[in-house]
């Protein structure tokens, strides 16, 4: 049977002081060979976030959306006043020419749809990510986030063979090759649970849950996006009036992890 875990008095204080609003909640994991207790702290900040976005930091925000919403508009035209508009008279006259170049491009255009049909489906060109596993984003958040704009969203602290990672949704993550292969290969997905030890601590905008060691109940997808090596590391070593020089270069295995979503405890 699972022990009973006991929070220690100085721990709930700072808690409280903290936040506001302490809870403790405790599930048992039964495994395959033994029984385990996951329990996590909810701290609630909820009222503060709101006072916070109420007063200076809240003002303060606003002022970095509004860098943003500057770019978010058409770019100025100076000669957009000086435009003469066309005669709306020749508009009107009959052209006998352009319409039966009209009819042959319209007919044009039927075929080349035709084409389109028959064929494959058209593909972006643009995906969401660039070539450096960052998130594409218009210049006006860029804006937004260089005044101090928050990123928003959950976050949560993962734990993958033995390195800890801070991550949000859309992150890319840089880990040693995992192993097995077969097991991480490129496309796969994967939930990181409790269960495995790989959730320490989420957390949003409204509450913290910090794991007792892990959070149980939550979840953080993966998906396996690419396998190659890293940037090569110069070894030189060198031994002063021996004539000893040697240099040698290394190139590790990564893998990279594209965090693609984050789901909370359902009781949280």
């Amino acid at each position: 049977m699972a022990s009973r875990q006991i929070i220690n008095g100085p721990f709930a204080r700072n808690l409280r002081v903290s936040a506001g609003c302490f809870a403790t909640k405790r599930t048992s994991t039964v495994l395959a060979s033994q029984s385990r207790s996951f329990a996590y702290a909810s701290v609630n900040h909820a009222e503060e976030y709101k006072q916070a976005m109420d007063g200076r930091h809240g003002q303060q925000l606003q002022l970095a959306y509004k860098e943003g919403e500057k770019y978010e508009n058409a770019a100025f035209d100076p000669f957009e006043a000086y435009r003469i508009e066309e005669d709306e008279a020749q508009e009107a006259l009959p052209d006998t020419d352009n319409e039966a170049d009209g009819d042959d491009d319209a007919d044009d255009y039927e075929e080349d749809d035709d084409d389109e049909e028959e064929g494959e489906e058209a593909i972006p060109t643009k995906s969401m990510y660039k070539k450096d596993g960052s998130v594409r984003r218009t210049r006006a958040e860029l804006v937004s986030l260089k005044a101090g704009a928050p990123a928003g969203g959950k976050f949560a602290i993962i734990n993958l063979y033995g390195s800890q990672h801070k991550v949000t949704v859309d992150d890319v993550v840089i880990l040693n090759k995992l192993r097995p292969v077969e097991k991480w290969a490129v496309g796969t997905t994967h939930t990181l649970t409790a269960d495995d030890e790989n959730l320490l601590l989420m957390g949003s905008q409204e509450q913290t849950l910090v794991g007792m060691p892990f959070v149980n109940g939550g979840e953080v997808d993966v998906m396996v996006e690419e396998i190659t090596r890293d940037k090569k590391v110069i070894i030189f070593k060198k031994k002063r009036r021996k004539n000893y020089r040697k240099k040698n270069g290394h190139k590790r295995e990564v893998t990279f992890l594209r965090v693609l979503d984050i789901r909370f405890p359902e009781n949280a």
